[in-house]
């Protein structure tokens, strides 16, 4: 009984000692930035881990092992209270007070809740283009038109499809807000014209026919939220709506939107290219070279034309940028490059950085983080209503 005790604290502690290594270390492959996500939002877990290691180790072990046991229970402590305790000043800094039940009971925001109805809001080259209703609650429809918030997901532009984060789309639209949460093409690639042109065409959609879903949507307060790829395209179709090198790939009419929510952008195409990511996590070259049809050095004006840094003007609608410190898909500074160039414009903007989170945060329902943006997400949208 002690030696089963004595090898099982070892184990625990192993498991536990390589996850908090994803707190402080750059994943080294896909799946295991994938796990850190999971890591960073429920530290709790660890500690919980490497406590019951330790009462193992008091169970089965010589004194000599209890106390390296001790050691390095402490260490896997110290390193899972550290995004915690970021995520606090952040919070106390912006006078925002953390649901803890919440934050214990987080799920993995995939599956359900399911939308109010699916439409198809374009058949573009004999391809119908969907998108998710979430509609508002009935309180938050009293009185007239609704402001709306279309959802752009992300998949390196290669990959993944609309509904990718229900939880969140639901969470919207609880605050009263009708959510349209779009697809757009992925294939072929290359496909930088056609990806931007469905999101416009989408916004044009709203604006004009959204009536179609049950909902009076005020045009005048559309914004566009994103992840990822997505967040570059919303960035994209919210800085350059009339460019006629970008046309909508449906009439249309008005595309300019109210503002725009980014999470974890690509905002410099040829500066992401230059400072590639990890590729055994995410290979920049590759998805980069796949949807711009070339490199930098081939396409150099296409990399301008695509880049929302390169597009943003003083007319550029208020911006809200969302990125976590620990990101091994996209660096957190391609939003630190976006902030400078709208300060020295004067864009109104608002940058959270979460520092460790890692990049789809957002998607454990509830966690800290989850809560920060929530929270962030607000009271930004809150402004324009």
């Amino acid at each position: 009984m002690r030696a089963l005790a004595r090898w099982l604290s070892i184990l625990i502690t192993l498991a536990a000692a390589a996850m908090a290594a994803l707190i402080v270390l750059p994943a080294p492959h896909k799946q295991l930035a994938f796990l850190a996500i999971v890591v960073d939002e429920k530290t709790f877990a660890l500690i919980g881990a490497a406590l019951i290691a330790l009462l193992l180790a008091r169970l089965g072990g010589s004194r000599p092992w209890i106390v390296v046991q001790g050691l390095l229970a402490a260490a896997i402590v110290s390193v899972a209270l550290i995004p915690p305790a970021q995520a606090l000043r952040l919070a106390l800094q912006r006078h925002i007070t953390f649901d803890f039940p919440r934050y214990f009971a987080a799920p993995i925001d995939t599956g359900t809740p399911h939308p109010s109805q699916t439409l198809v809001y374009a058949t573009v080259e004999g391809r119908p283009l969907a998108l998710d209703v979430y509609r508002p609650t009935a309180n938050a429809t009293a009185g007239g038109r609704v402001p709306a918030v279309i959802v752009v997901h992300g998949g390196g532009w290669s990959a993944d499809d609309k509904g990718a984060a229900p939880l969140a789309s639901a969470w919207l639209a609880a605050q009263g807000y009708a959510v349209f949460d779009i697809q757009y093409r992925i294939a072929p690639q290359p496909n930088w014209r056609t990806a931007i042109g469905d999101v416009k065409c989408a916004i044009g959609w709203v604006k004009r026919r959204a009536h179609e879903a049950g909902v009076e949507v005020d045009p005048a307060r559309v914004t566009l939220l994103g992840r990822s790829a997505g967040a570059h395209l919303v960035l994209l179709a919210a800085y350059a709506p009339e460019d006629p090198a970008l046309p909508p790939s449906c009439e249309a009419g008005d595309t300019r939107v109210a503002s725009v929510i980014a999470f974890y952008a690509p905002t410099d195409l040829a500066w992401g290219w230059d400072h590639p990511t990890n590729p055994r996590v995410f290979d920049t070259h590759v998805r980069l070279g796949n949807y711009m049809g070339g490199t930098p050095e081939a396409e150099p004006a296409r990399y301008r034309l695509m880049s929302p840094t390169s597009r943003v003007t003083a007319a550029a609608p208020p911006t809200l940028l969302i990125h976590g410190g620990h990101d091994a898909f996209v660096r957190p500074e391609h939003t630190a490059l976006l902030d400078d160039k709208l300060r020295a414009l004067g864009v109104p903007h608002t940058v959270l950085v979460i520092p460790y989170a890692q990049h789809g945060f957002d998607f454990v329902s509830g966690g800290l983080g989850g809560q920060l943006t929530e929270h962030a997400i607000a009271t930004f949208l809150r402004r324009g209503r």
